[in-house]
C-alpha cells in the first residue's frame, strides 16, 4: 500500500489512497479506508497521531451509530467514496481560554477549503450525478460542522484528548435502493442555538428584525434547546442553510444527532 503526503497552500496535506478509483459498487470500500486531510502536513508527537486516530475511530463509530439509528446493516450498504478532514489546529485545544475574537479569527481560516479538497469532492460529486451541487451541500455541512467544533471545544475541552474532524462518505444503500450522502462529525452533538447573523456576518440584537429573522428561520427548524451563548464564536450565515436545501434546491436532507457528534445525510434519487 502507497500512501502519498503532500501540502497545500492553505497548509494542509493529505494521506491516502487517492487514485484507487471511486466505483467500487459490487464490493464496497472498508470504512476504515479513504484519504484523510490534514490542516496542518506535521503531527511530530506521539500524542498528536494518538489524538488523530482517535477523531477517526470516533467518526467510524458516529456512522455506524448513524446507520443502526435509520435501520440499516452494513451488510446492507456499498460504500463508493469517503475520505476525511482533521483539523489539526492546536488553538482548538485551549478554544476555552481564547476571546470571541480570537475564536472568530481563527474560524474564518478554517473554513477555507484546501484545493485538495475540491479534488476529492469531484469525484464523489460526479458518482453522486451533480458534482456542483454536491459541492454546495458540502460546504454547507462543514460550516455546521466547525461551528459545533467551536461549540464542543468551549463548553465540553473536546479537544484536549482528540481533534475535531469531519468524514464524507458517499455509499449506496442496497435496500432503499438509493444513493446517500453522509457528512458526519464529532462536534457538540445536539441541537444548539446559535446567535443569527446578518449577509455581513453580524450578529442580530434583540430589535422587530431580529425577532422576524429569528422567526422566519424556526419555521423550518424543529423546536432547538437551550440559550444562545454570545461568548461563543459561529461562522454566520448557517442560519438557513437547511430551509436553502430543502425548500428552495428540493433537495431530501436532515440532520441526525448523535451521542457525540451528528451526521448530516442528504438522500439521492435512486441509482436503479
Amino acid at each position: 500500500m502507497h500512501w502519498m503526503t503532500w501540502t497545500c497552500t492553505t497548509n494542509w496535506s493529505i494521506s491516502g489512497q487517492v487514485n484507487e478509483g471511486i466505483r467500487q459498487v459490487s464490493r464496497g470500500k472498508a470504512l476504515k479506508d479513504g484519504p484523510v486531510i490534514f490542516q496542518f502536513e506535521d503531527l511530530p508527537s506521539d500524542e498528536d497521531r494518538s489524538k488523530k486516530d482517535l477523531t477517526l475511530a470516533e467518526l467510524n463509530h458516529l456512522f455506524k451509530m448513524y446507520l443502526q439509528e435509520r435501520g440499516t446493516h452494513k451488510e446492507d450498504i456499498s460504500i463508493v467514496g469517503q475520505f476525511s478532514l482533521i483539523f489539526n489546529d492546536p488553538k482548538f485545544a485551549r478554544w476555552h481560554t481564547l476571546s470571541k475574537s480570537e475564536q472568530s479569527d481563527s474560524l474564518s481560516e478554517q473554513v477555507i477549503m484546501p484545493q485538495v479538497f475540491n479534488d476529492l469532492t469531484t469525484p464523489i460529486g460526479k458518482t453522486a450525478g451533480d458534482d456542483q451541487i454536491i459541492k454546495s451541500v458540502l460546504k454547507d455541512a462543514i460550516q455546521n460542522a466547525i461551528d459545533s467544533f467551536s461549540h464542543a471545544a468551549f463548553l465540553q475541552k473536546k479537544y484536549i484528548t482528540r481533534f475535531p474532524g469531519v468524514k464524507i462518505i458517499l455509499f449506496i444503500d442496497q435496500v432503499q435502493e438509493r444513493m446517500v450522502l453522509a457528512v458526519v462529525d464529532n462536534g457538540y452533538g445536539e441541537k444548539i442555538v446559535k446567535p443569527k447573523k446578518s449577509f455581513t456576518g453580524q450578529e442580530y440584537g434583540d430589535d422587530f428584525a431580529a425577532r422576524l429573522v429569528d422567526w422566519m428561520v424556526r419555521r423550518f427548524f424543529e423546536r432547538e434547546a437551550g440559550d444562545v451563548r454570545r461568548d461563543i464564536a459561529y461562522t454566520g450565515g448557517q442560519g438557513m442553510a437547511m430551509k436553502k436545501l430543502k425548500i428552495e434546491l428540493k433537495l431530501d436532507v436532515d440532520i441526525h444527532f448523535l451521542a457525540s457528534g451528528a451526521v448530516f445525510e442528504l438522500r439521492l434519487k435512486s441509482y436503479f
